[in-house]
């Protein structure tokens, strides 16, 4: 799921995201969400992730 150009604050629903991994069959459907991280990751050079706010709504 690729942020789109520009947009500074990407959304996810992340049952959409685990629906699309178990259309897939990517993931099986009878596995859970255990916790929720925000992070990078660099194959080449250096990187930085600058975060001013992070939330979670469930339900």
């Amino acid at each position: 799921m690729a942020q789109p150009a520009g947009q500074a604050r990407p959304p996810l629903n992340l049952d959409d995201f685990t629906q699309a991994l178990v259309r897939r069959k990517l993931l099986s459907n009878d596995k859970y969400v255990s916790g929720i991280e925000a992070d990078t990751e660099v194959f080449r050079g250096s990187g930085r992730l600058a975060t001013k706010a992070f939330s979670v709504d469930i339900g």
